[in-house]
Order: C-alpha cells, then sequence, then structure tokens
C-alpha cells in the first residue's frame, strides 16, 4: 500500500504514456492497419507454387481403381505432350494461316433478300426476349411439353402497350413519388444468425457448417448418420473458432468418438475444409492437429482414404511455416505405419511420373518420409525399380529426388543413419550419372553432393566408384549442369581428407577442380556462383598444394567476387564470399588478403564497404592468433578503414558494431594510438540529430569500455569523462535510445576501480542513484532492464556512500519490476534485492518483500518467492529464517505458499554443509505442510525436501537420519495424489530421500505395496521401484528379500546358496 501512495504523490515525470492510452493506440492502429490483416499476411507468405494446392480436388465419394488411375496419367501426359507441341509450333510461327474475310458490299444484296432481312428484325427481338436454359428456348412449344396439362397463358391486360425498345424511356413520365434506396436489412440479419451456440459463423464457414445454422426441420426422422454428422460438424467449428476451454473438450470428444463415428465421415468434413484457401495459419493448424490425433485412434480404418488424406496434408510438405512442416511429417509418418508399405506405395505410385513438377516434388518428399518410418530395407527394391524405369525419365526424376530427401531428412548430424545403406545407394544413383536426360543427370549429381555432405566425414569407400562417372559428366556439361557437378566433385573431396589413404586422390581432385572452378569465376549465373563459393569453402587448400595462390587463385578471386555488383544484388552471395574468404585467409596467407579487404573499407559504395566489415569480423574471429605478426602500418590502416565506414554509414546495422568491437578487443593495448579519434568520433555522434546514431555510439561504449581501461593504464580519466558526458544525456527522450546509455554508463562505471569510484565526484555515485529513480518508471523493457542493472552495480561496487533511506526508496520502485512479463528483468531486479540486502541489512528489505507475498498475483508472489531466497543466500540463512517462519503463522494461504516457495529458492540456492544446521529447525514448518489440506502446500513442501535432500547428500551423519526418516513418512501417504504436478514433486522428493537414506531403508517402505491386491494401491509403488531400479539397480540387490521357502509349498527349497556371499 505504500508503495502506491508513493507513486501517486510522486512529482518526477513519466518518460512513457500511460498504459491505458498506449493500448488504445495499439488497438486503433491494429484496426486501420491494412497490413495487419490477417489474410493479407497469410497471402503474402505464399506464393504461387505453393498456392497450387487448393488446384487439387478430392472426390470424397467415388474411388478409382489403380488401373484407372494409371490409365488417367497416361492420357494427361499425352495431353501435356501435345500442348507441349503446340506450343512449339506456334512459338516457331507455323500456325494456321487465317484466310482473309471477304467483305460484303451494298450491292451484293437483291431486293427480296433486303425485304426478308426488315420483316425478321421483329423476329429476332422476340427471340432474344425468351429465355434459354442450358441451350434450349423456352418457348410455347417446348413448355408445353415439359409441364403437365392444365396450365394456360395468361392474356395481357386490354391497357397494356409495350414499349418500343428502339425509342428511350421518357423520363417526364416517372412517377412523383421519392426515391428510396434498396435496404440491406435482409443482409444484417443474416449475418447478425450466423452463430452456432455461442461459436461465430464466417461467410466462408457457411459452406461447411450451413448444415448446422439451417438444420432440418424433420428433426425426429434424422438416421443415425446424419446425427453423427451434425454431431462432427460441430465439434469442428468449435475446435476451429471456438475459445480455448471448448476447443480443447472439443477436441477431447471427437478424439474420444473418432471409431464410432468413423473414417468416412470424419473426413468427409474435415478433408475439404483443409482444402479452403481462406483458412488462416491457426485454423489449419488446429485441423491438422486433429487429423493426427484421428490417426491414432482408427489406426488401420483409414487405409482406404489413404490418397485423400495424401492429397491434403502431403502439400503441407512445402509450407514456408517450420512448425506445419513438422506436423504434416508425422501425421504421413503414423498414416505409414497404419496403412503399410504396399498400400502406401499403390497410392503414390500414379503421381511419381506426373506431368506437373509439383506434385512429382511433394510425392517424393511424402516417399522420403515412409522409406524413413518403415525401414530402408523393405523401401529399396521399390526404389530400384523406379530409377531404372525406363518407360518415362519423370519417375526416375523423382526416384532419385527421393534419396535427395532422405539426405534432408536425415542430414544435419543425423547421416550416421544412412551410413549402412550408403554402398547400395550409390550403385543406384551411378548409372543415374549417364542418364539420357539432362534433368535426371542434374539431380543426380546434386543428390550425390547432398549425400557426400550427410555422411561427412565417412563413406568415402563407397564413394570411391562414382567418381570416374561424375567426373566424366564434369568435363561434358555446361551451366547448370556443370554446377551440379562441380558440386558433387567438391562434396566428395572433403571425405578424403579424414582418410590417409585418399590423400593422393584428394590433392589430385582439388588441384584438377581448381582449374575448372577459376575457369568459372567469370559466369555470370547466379547458380553457377553459389555452387563455386561452397565448393571453395570446403576444400582443403594449402600453399603447397598452389604454390602460385596468388595468382592462380587469390587475386581471380577478388577480381570476380570482390565488386559491387556481388555486395548489391544479393544477400546469400555476400554471405558466401564471407566464408569463402576466410577460409582462403586461414588457407593462404591471411594478413595479405586481410590488406587486400581493408582496401574496400574505403570505397564509395556502402554495401560493398559492409560486406568487408563482414569478412574482417568473421577473419578476426576465426585467426585471432594470425594477427600476431600484424605490422603497425596495416594496423593504422585497419583502425582507420573501420572509422571511416562507421562514420559513413548511412543505415545503421549491427555488423559496423560487432566488426568495430572485435577489432578493438583484439588488438588490445596496441589501439592505443588511435583511442583519441576513436572517442573523438564517438562524442561527435553522440550528439547527433539521429535516434539511430545516439544509440549505436552508445551501444560502442558499450563494447570496448574494457578496451579503455587498458588503455588508459591506471589513468581513468577518459573513462570519468565519458561517465560525465553519459549523465549528462540521461535525459533522453527514446527509451531505445536512453536503454544504450544506461547500458554504457553500466559498462564504463564497472570498468573504474572501486577506489577511483570512491573519488569520483562529478557526477558522484549519490548523483547518479538518485536520477535513476524516475527512469525505473519507464514501461519500455530495455530501460527497465538497464536501470536495475546499473542500481545492481552501483550497489555492490559502492554502496556505503548511499543513506539507507535511498536504497529503501529504489527498493520500492523496484517491486514493479517483479511484474515484468520478461523474464531477464525479473533475475535482474532479483540479483539487486540481494545486492541491496547484503548492503543495509536484510531486515528492511525482507519486510518489504513479505508485505508483497499478501498481493492475489500469482507471478508477483513467485518472484518476490525468488527474491527472499537470493537475500538469504546473500546475507546468510540466520538471519532470514526466523521473520519467514515467524511470517509463516498468518493464516493466509497466499502467503504460506509464497514462504514455501521461498524456502525452496533458498535451500536450492545455499550448499548441503550449511543447510544441515537449519534441518530440525525447519521441521516443524514443513511438518505443518506436509499435513495440511492444500495440495499446493504439499506439492511447495515436497519441493523444498528435495532441495534440502539432494543438497546434503554425503555431507550428513547418522544423526541426521531420523529427520530425513520423518520427512519420508509424511511424504509416502501424498503418492496416491492423483493430481500429476503434486505427484511429480512428491515423487521427485521421495527420490532424493532415497539417495540421503539409502536403498535399505527406502526398499522397506516399497515391497509391502507391490504386491497389494488392489491396482491402485500397486502402481504408485511400482513407479518408485522402477525409478530406484533405474537409478541404483546394482545397490538395490543385497536388499531384495530372502524367499527361501513358501509356506503352501514345504517340500521345495529355492536356496541357491551358490548365490550367497559370505564376508
Amino acid at each position: 500500500m505504500k508503495t502506491n501512495n508513493m507513486s501517486k504523490k510522486s512529482l518526477v515525470g513519466s518518460y512513457t504514456i500511460p498504459q491505458g492510452l498506449q493500448n488504445e493506440l495499439a488497438q486503433e492502429y491494429k484496426e486501420n492497419d491494412s497490413i495487419s490483416s490477417q489474410d493479407l499476411k497469410n497471402n503474402i507468405n505464399q506464393n504461387d507454387y505453393q498456392k497450387k494446392r487448393f488446384e487439387r480436388k478430392i472426390d470424397l465419394e467415388s474411388t478409382q481403381s489403380y488401373k484407372k488411375l494409371m490409365e488417367q496419367r497416361a492420357f494427361e501426359r499425352d495431353e501435356f505432350r501435345v500442348k507441349k507441341l503446340i506450343k512449339e509450333k506456334e512459338a516457331n510461327g507455323e500456325q494456321a494461316k487465317l484466310l482473309p474475310r471477304k467483305r460484303k458490299k451494298r450491292w451484293d444484296v437483291t431486293p427480296e433478300e433486303w425485304q426478308k432481312q426488315q420483316t425478321s428484325v421483329s423476329d429476332l427481338v422476340l427471340k432474344e426476349k425468351v429465355p434459354i436454359i442450358n441451350g434450349i428456348p423456352l418457348n410455347n412449344n417446348v413448355l408445353n411439353k415439359i409441364l403437365p396439362s392444365g396450365y394456360r397463358i395468361v392474356p395481357p391486360p386490354p391497357d397494356y402497350k409495350p414499349l418500343d425498345p428502339s425509342l428511350a424511356p421518357d423520363i417526364t413520365e416517372a412517377p412523383p413519388d421519392y426515391y428510396v434506396p434498396p435496404s440491406e436489412e435482409g443482409n444484417q440479419i443474416i449475418a447478425r444468425n450466423t452463430e452456432y451456440s455461442g461459436v461465430p459463423l464466417k461467410e466462408v464457414d457457411m459452406k461447411y457448417f450451413g448444415k448446422l445454422v439451417q438444420p432440418d426441420k424433420a428433426s425426429g426422422h434424422q438416421t443415425n448418420e446424419q446425427k453423427n454428422e451434425l454431431e462432427i460438424l460441430s465439434l469442428l467449428l468449435k475446435i476451429k473458432n471456438g475459445s480455448l476451454r471448448s476447443r480443447k473438450h472439443s477436441l477431447r470428444k471427437l478424439i474420444a468418438s473418432s471409431r464410432k463415428y468413423g473414417p468416412k465421415l470424419l473426413f468427409n468434413q474435415i478433408l475439404p475444409i483443409l482444402l479452403e484457401p481462406s483458412l488462416d495459419i491457426q485454423e489449419r493448424h488446429l485441423l491438422v492437429k486433429v487429423i493426427g490425433r484421428i490417426l491414432f485412434q482408427l489406426d488401420d480404418l483409414v487405409r482406404p482414404y489413404t490418397d485423400k488424406i495424401l492429397i491434403v496434408i502431403s502439400p503441407l510438405l512445402i509450407d514456408e511455416n517450420f512448425t506445419m512442416r513438422l506436423e504434416a511429417r508425422e501425421i504421413i509418418s503414423s498414416l505409414s505405419k497404419a496403412a503399410g508399405l504396399s498400400n502406401m506405395i499403390s497410392n503414390l505410385r500414379p503421381d511419381l511420373d506426373h506431368v506437373d513438377e509439383y506434385i512429382r516434388n511433394i510425392t517424393s518428399r511424402v516417399f522420403a518420409i515412409v522409406a524413413n518410418t518403415l525401414g530402408l530395407v523393405n523401401f529399396f527394391p521399390f526404389l530400384k525399380a523406379v530409377i531404372k524405369s525406363k518407360k518415362n525419365w519423370m519417375a526416375r526424376h523423382t526416384g532419385v529426388k527421393i534419396i535427395q530427401q532422405l539426405c534432408v531428412m536425415l542430414g544435419g548430424g543425423n547421416g550416421s543413419s544412412i551410413l549402412p545403406y550408403l554402398p547400395q545407394l550409390i550403385e543406384l544413383l551411378k548409372p543415374v550419372l549417364s542418364d539420357e536426360m539432362l534433368q535426371v543427370r542434374t539431380m543426380a549429381a546434386s543428390t550425390v553432393a547432398q549425400l557426400a555432405e550427410s555422411v561427412k566425414p565417412y563413406g568415402i569407400e563407397s564413394f570411391e566408384s562414382i567418381l570416374e562417372p561424375a567426373w566424366i559428366g564434369l568435363k561434358k556439361h555446361r551451366g547448370k549442369g556443370l554446377a551440379s557437378f562441380l558440386k558433387c566433385i567438391g562434396a566428395v573431396i572433403p571425405l578424403m581428407v579424414h582418410d590417409p589413404n585418399y590423400e593422393e586422390y584428394s590433392n589430385y581432385y582439388t588441384k584438377e577442380l581448381m582449374y575448372v572452378i577459376t575457369r568459372e569465376f567469370q559466369s555470370p549465373d547466379n547458380d553457377m556462383k553459389i555452387a563455386i563459393l561452397t565448393i571453395l569453402a570446403n576444400l582443403p587448400m594449402s600453399k603447397s598444394l598452389f604454390t602460385k595462390y596468388d595468382t592462380e587463385v587469390v587475386q581471380p578471386f577478388f577480381k570476380f567476387f570482390w565488386n559491387r555488383r556481388i555486395a548489391t544484388d544479393s544477400q546469400q552471395l555476400s554471405r558466401l564470399v564471407v566464408d569463402t574468404t576466410t577460409q582462403l585467409a586461414l588457407s593462404f596467407e591471411f594478413l595479405d588478403i586481410l590488406e587486400m579487404i581493408v582496401l574496400f573499407t574505403k570505397d564509395e559504395n556502402e554495401n560493398l564497404r559492409k560486406m568487408s566489415l563482414e569478412a574482417i569480423n568473421k577473419m578476426i574471429i576465426t585467426g585471432k592468433d594470425e594477427l600476431i605478426g600484424l605490422d603497425s602500418h596495416l594496423e593504422a590502416r585497419l583502425v582507420d578503414g573501420i572509422l571511416f565506414a562507421f562514420q559513413e554509414q548511412t543505415m545503421q546495422q549491427n555488423i559496423y558494431l560487432q566488426a568495430f568491437g572485435t577489432v578493438v578487443k583484439t588488438l588490445g593495448i596496441r589501439v592505443k594510438p588511435h583511442m583519441n579519434s576513436i572517442i573523438s568520433t564517438i562524442l561527435y555522434r553522440l550528439k547527433n540529430k539521429s535516434s539511430e546514431v545516439r544509440q549505436q555510439s552508445s551501444d560502442l561504449i558499450t563494447t570496448i569500455a574494457p578496451v579503455i581501461k587498458i588503455c588508459s593504464e591506471n589513468d581513468e580519466q577518459i573513462l570519468l569523462k565519458l561517465v560525465l558526458i553519459l549523465y549528462e544525456s540521461l535525459g533522453e527522450v527514446y527509451p531505445e535510445v536512453l536503454g544504450s546509455i544506461l547500458n554504457s554508463l553500466y559498462a564504463c562505471i564497472d570498468s573504474i576501480d572501486k577506489t577511483s569510484l570512491y573519488l569520483m565526484l562529478n557526477p558522484s555515485l549519490n548523483q547518479i542513484l538518485p536520477t535513476l529513480t524516475p527512469i525505473l518508471k519507464n514501461r519500455h523493457e530495455k530501460v527497465q532492464e538497464a536501470s536495475v542493472k546499473l542500481v545492481g552495480l552501483i550497489a555492490k561496487k559502492n554502496a556505503e556512500t548511499i543513506n539507507a533511506k535511498e536504497w529503501m526508496r529504489i527498493c520500492f520502485e523496484m517491486l514493479d519490476m517483479l511484474k515484468s512479463t520478461k523474464k531477464r528483468i525479473r533475475i535482474a531486479a532479483n540479483r539487486t534485492f540481494g545486492y541491496i540486502a547484503k548492503t543495509i541489512g536484510p531486515q528492511d528489505v525482507l519486510a518489504m518483500l513479505l508485505n508483497n507475498l499478501r498481493v492475489q498475483e500469482r507471478q508477483l508472489r513467485v518472484c518476490t518467492a525468488v527474491a527472499i531466497g537470493i537475500v538469504a543466500e546473500t546475507c546468510e540463512p540466520f538471519t532470514v529464517l526466523p521473520a519467514l517462519m515467524n511470517e509463516y503463522r498468518i493464516p493466509d494461504k497466499n502467503v504460506q505458499n509464497g514462504l514455501l516457495k521461498a524456502l525452496s529458492f533458498l535451500f536450492e540456492y545455499i550448499q548441503g554443509d550449511m543447510i544441515k544446521d537449519y534441518l530440525y529447525a525447519i521441521t516443524p514448518l514443513l511438518e505443518n505442510a506436509l499435513t495440511d489440506r492444500d495440495l499446493v502446500h504439499r506439492q511447495t513442501a515436497a519441493a523444498v525436501i528435495r532441495h534440502m535432500a539432494l543438497n546434503c547428500i554425503g555431507l550428513t551423519n547418522d544423526g541426521y537420519f531420523d529427520v530425513f526418516i520423518h520427512y519420508l513418512n509424511l511424504l509416502l501417504p501424498n503418492i496416491f495424489i492423483t493430481s500429476p504436478h503434486v505427484i511429480s514433486r512428491v515423487l521427485e522428493s521421495l527420490d532424493a530421500l532415497r539417495l540421503v537414506l539409502g536403498n535399505g531403508t527406502y526398499t522397506n517402505y516399497v515391497w509391502a505395496g507391490l504386491f497389494h491386491p488392489a491396482r491402485k494401491v500397486r502402481a504408485p509403488y511400482w513407479k518408485m521401484y522402477n525409478a530406484a531400479y533405474v537409478q541404483n539397480s546394482d545397490t538395490l540387490v543385497p536388499y531384495y528379500p530372502r524367499i527361501d521357502k513358501l509356506p503352501d509349498e514345504s517340500n521345495f527349497n529355492y536356496e541357491i546358496e551358490e548365490l550367497d556371499i559370505f564376508l
């Protein structure tokens, strides 16, 4: 309550607008901003290639046989071939020549024909007024045949005069009444009523859920199938558009009743909705989740619907959203297990050689998932047949792409799962490298490259057989084909480096490949450039292998790749150029290449300057040791070039800051001659009109403050001046800039010695701290975190010179930080509480934190409990525990739960040799908590016991065992609790007690429950035993119960003397 009063009376202005006004502005912006429209965002995220999935149609009623499907695909291929031929003819100018139309003359018509044409005009007008349905004019003769007898034509009124269509209407005869515009009330009524059971219905949803809004009037005569259909639609609508609570309930109900409804009804309703183009990302995610859950329930019942499910789910494998791709992969994997390999192959086989590349692409991805799920061994015969197919090159292309997708799926550190099958895969790909079709050869070479990257650094023995056909293909191809074969050879060469038997092969192919690469440096094709740069970054190059590396490799590379066009065109290309340059520098002469790059830091093109800074940053991070030989001339040029690029930037980007910081930190004391120019540049930019420039300059101070300390050599005047300038800049109005200034102030104060801080007068820390008090009220996250860290630093380094009342004022301001949504701000606030408590003593800080435990907000209470734990760790537990135990007597559940959490954090932070002194003191409190009716009390008390027991392992003697046995007796009855959160904490604490007491004492509590007649009693005891068996199975052996004879079987003796061990 004090904090609220203080905040109300505060006369210090806040740097932010009120929260309510900020929320209103944000809502207004969201409503008015057209870009924030979800539909527009979805359209932006989807390209035309991905939108092809909406063109696919599914017929849920009819099913086609495998033979008909294959005939249909053959017809589609023939149709595609004919259309292609027609387009080629049109392109070649062989289109049919049209005869010129003969113009008609007035004198070609005879008088009789002229009269006939005039008399037929009125008949033509009559015919035009006759309605035409499906090409049939509904005249009198047709209507007499269609309609039953009894109908007659109503004669027009006697005063009716039809209007002459050739005359314009007479507006003077219009009625005197005013014009009433058409009303839209009917539309509003329809829109107002489009909801079902409180769940809103969109216009698009009416197409699928319209039956719910307009149910059949004769509902009593509905069949069971119709009722089930309406139930499914109702549940799907709640899942799609309902609230979180109704969505979860409906999803559980739908999954539980899935076998009752059957696959036909379920998929008839779900699959068409998923093909709707207007679905947003969340709705699609929810419906895909429904299909995934249903598949587990239906199991083999989904087999007849495999093709329909694949039509809907397989396009999601190339979705922009990574989560959607993972979900689609899991669903297809589950479908493969349920349907079986033969069923999946029969449904996917017709699409292997489909004319549309889009369908072949997703088919290859589905086959890769099927092969990975059901085993490559079972899939190899089919894959071999596909790749050896002579009927159509598209099937071979798709077969090769299946292997490529397998490599993509199992690559990235998981290539070891492909290694056992590597020889078979290579044998399949070897003949395809010399295929008659260019597309197949290109795909085969790319797949070999992908395969080599997946199994790197193993498997060179398997790739040896493929080197010769790949090298022959390299010599025969140009353009994109050559790029693929370059990738193929370039990916295999790094495998040779890891096997000493292939060292000669590696050197030969590297030299030969480099001749081809240097020849293609001047290629204008982007694919070729990407291939070249990727290969160069991985080739094992050295000075001994290329004696004339400067003229043969480095200079041509800089000539064709370090230019303005490469830097401006593509980010991918510029990133690859930077990586390749770093690799060349490490392979050849580091300082020579660094000197060549420094030239570009003063180029007129900003993109080229940026690319040079990226290269310098990466080179220095990777090869710090190479800078030992850096001479003073190159050092001056390097610092000058980076300083020039930093000053001339028009768009403030992070790479400038990173490169500057990397160079200055790496050079260290050698930057001293250039420090004055660096600091003058920073101070000049700190007064710039642009907020981005000021922010970047402040961030640069944060980065180089430790280096300034090193270069000053015990003369800290520069840092003290920077502190003064930054202190004067604390009136910054932009929160991002203010946060950077606070961070730079933190770095400067942290770099100053403690003795210098005592003597610092302008400004002193006594001046800085009151200035931070109003800044703590700023609601910007960066400002909050920076200001709290700075307060913590002052409390840590120089707290004695500041009045205790000022620290308490700071503590009250910081209480609001515990409500922050960002975890790092709460962590910083908790640490600062510990520093302040260490300075002024824990009593005042603890009293304030204990009052905070009485609030209703759970997150605030948890953070307060953490802060109390940190205070206890900083100021020793004996200063805090009496107050906590006294406060526990308050009959308030929130306060008691908060105190138990604080005890949990307290015993988690401190060591076991300190905990054992407080075991007996804390036992009555824990005893009360473990016997309380509130589940949360028992859950938190179990967590306290767990931390105490784990920290006391090996540090307590037999004198403390009675305490832990007492805890075990209190905890054991709680193993029958069904709440998942509580039982998990209880089992964890029981495991911790087992480790302290040993398995002998612990298992005496377990044996009796393992063989209890009631299953619900046995289950928790078996959980306890299984956990002990998994963790300490060897130590359980001496404590197993000895069974030599059974009462009912006195004639049998089960004793095995050989297993007895006597010491």
